[in-house]
């Protein structure tokens, strides 16, 4: 067998420009206004269902329980908020031309006797605003 096909990594790179800064920002600003909406939402519903559950005669040790578990699930929405926070000082860090990692994807690759396996297994997409402007092997 001479040659036979592989699947590799291949790592997915941005060039930063000011552009891209902006539409991160922006999926950011996205993501916090839905956090935040979802957050509304389960703070609405924990407040009705903890209502109705005392109305309906629960112990305080249930309703203690069950206002244990809502703030365990409260907790996860601030988290959230603050990743994307600091997600967005991130942002403002970059410097354009600067490439940063933004992800991976698998791809063939005919693997021949002979080749050097760095070869085989290092590859990427460089990309500036949308657009690929270079493939590296």
């Amino acid at each position: 067998m001479e040659s036979i096909k592989i699947f590799r990594e291949i790592t997915l790179k941005q060039i930063v420009t000011e552009e891209s800064k902006e539409r991160t920002r922006k999926q950011l600003r996205e993501q916090m206004v839905a956090l935040n909406d979802e957050k509304t939402e389960f703070e609405e519903n924990k407040n009705k269902m903890l209502t109705e559950f005392s109305l309906k005669g629960a112990e305080a040790t249930q309703l203690n329980q069950i206002r244990q578990q809502f703030d365990s699930q409260g907790t996860k929405f601030h988290v959230g908020m603050d990743e994307i926070r600091m997600n967005m000082v991130s942002i403002d860090e970059l410097k354009s031309g600067e490439e940063i990692v933004i992800g991976s994807v698998e791809g063939p690759y005919e693997l021949k006797v002979g080749d050097k396996l760095e070869t085989a297994t290092k590859a990427e997409i460089v990309f500036k605003d949308g657009i690929v402007v270079e493939i590296r092997q």
